[in-house]
């Protein structure tokens, strides 16, 4: 039986700059903090979603904001100086460094949660971080890496530029269970001294499957003209809201594990009101209000079989929402990450190992990080690609659905652009999501 898939994988390329060598736990996490830390992550996903729409004018636009934000978050505990600031404001983190070693400990434990392999869906997180053979990863930068996220280092020799692209096309074939086998379409450029990257997997059968004898090809309006596309259909009852303060409509439609459900909204009114305009009305707050609202209700429901992939480097939208230091040469900074001196000194290690334990003050901690040399590496691009296939198929046959179709049924007919989004119901977290203009592309 066909299964739903969603795979991931973001990469960061952290190269060496060839122009400056400047010098310069086990608890339960607080609710609070994490619904603080769940707030950011979907936020900055759906702010960059926003973004990217404007740079993709009325293209699809695909991505994973808890991988992306997991990567974004393997960066900042790297990172110093400005380069440290801008990837805490755009998580969501705090500036306090002492503080934000508890939201990476929280963030991490959210991440791991994500982890699932039950008999209806399997849902997949994992990361590393590939570091040149000639470069040194601080221990305790690997170290704490592992603790919290899980990641795993990787020694690699860059200088052997297609080997490097193997070496990292093989761990994101692994990590995506073999379904994005090709991550790197070219070789990395000679200098590059760390790569960081993460991969998510979901893979999902529906709780209500939908009519597989029903699906047809329909037309689907797009904002360049319409096109036909294979509507599958589904009836029944679904959690559902049409807002007329808000001017669209909302369908749930949950996956067959208890805990994974794909949320689609659209304008009510598409020719007065676009999917652009409607998003830029909302942030993920409001939208977290507005699934609060649904209700269930008698549905019938149209929604376009898709097989998406979408390949990106979201370097300049990331730049648009405040983070740039860490991709200009002179102004990047990752001392906690890559130490850049010949000889080993014993007296900063055994200092910089405390930050770990957690017993610095933060003024110590910021003298100390900030008499590190920077190493002189800067990021070069980070790479997101993600790949979609939805389809009809769940875990039984369907059975008749007579009475279903009654005059007080909601219609939901995808046949106008849309946004779609997968929400892990235990974490709270938004594992994928989407703007679709055009289901064929």
């Amino acid at each position: 039986m066909k299964l739903q898939y969603y795979f991931l994988a973001t990469l960061t390329c952290v190269a060496g700059s060839l122009d400056f060598n400047l010098s310069e736990n086990g608890k339960s996490p607080n609710q609070s903090s994490n619904e603080k830390i769940i707030s950011s992550v979907n936020e900055l996903g759906f702010h960059l979603i926003k973004e990217l729409m404007r740079s993709n004018q009325n293209k699809n636009v695909v991505i994973s904001p808890a991988g992306i934000s997991g990567l974004l978050a393997m960066t900042l505990l790297g990172s110093v100086g400005e380069s440290y600031e801008e990837l805490a404001r755009v998580l969501g983190f705090s500036e306090d460094v002492q503080r934000n070693r508890e939201n990476h400990e929280h963030f991490g434990e959210l991440l791991r949660a994500l982890n699932s392999n039950d008999t209806t869906s399997k849902t997949l997180y994992s990361d590393a971080i590939f570091t040149d053979t000639r470069s040194t990863l601080r221990e305790v930068f690997r170290v704490y890496l592992n603790r919290v996220y899980g990641g795993e280092a990787i020694a690699t020799d860059f200088q052997d530029k297609l080997q490097a692209k193997n070496v990292i096309n093989e761990w994101v074939k692994n990590n995506t269970i073999g379904k994005i086998p090709d991550f790197l379409k070219q070789t990395l450029p000679i200098d590059t001294k760390v790569v960081l990257l993460s991969a998510l997997y979901f893979s999902g059968q529906w709780q209500h499957p939908f009519l597989i004898e029903y699906t047809k090809s329909l037309p689907f309006t797009g904002p360049t003209g319409t096109s036909m596309v294979d509507q599958m259909l589904n009836m029944g009852t679904f959690p559902y809201l049409n807002s007329y303060t808000d001017d669209l409509h909302m369908v749930a439609l949950p996956y067959n594990d208890s805990s994974t459900i794909m949320y689609a909204l659209k304008p009510r009114r598409p020719k007065e009101l676009s999917l652009p305009e409607l998003l830029s009305r909302l942030d993920f707050d409001k939208v977290n209000s507005l699934i609060d609202k649904m209700k269930t209700r008698k549905c019938v429901i149209r929604y376009p079989k898709m097989d998406l992939q979408w390949t990106e480097d979201l370097k300049d939208s990331l730049k648009a929402l405040g983070v740039t230091s860490m991709f200009q040469p002179d102004q990047a900074n990752f001392a906690l990450m890559v130490d850049s001196n010949m000889v080993v000194n014993k007296t900063e290690n055994e200092v910089l190992s405390r930050i770990n334990a957690g017993d610095l003050e933060e003024r110590s901690f910021k003298e100390i990080v900030n008499s590190l040399p920077n190493p002189g590496v800067y990021v070069d691009s980070i790479l997101h690609d993600v790949k979609i296939t939805i389809d009809e198929y769940g875990t039984e046959a369907v059975a008749a659905t007579s009475g279903i179709l009654a005059r007080s049924a909601e219609l939901f007919y995808a046949d106008t652009p849309f946004f779609m989004f997968i929400r892990n119901e235990k974490t709270k977290l938004v594992t994928f999501s989407a703007a679709i203009f055009d289901p064929n592309s």
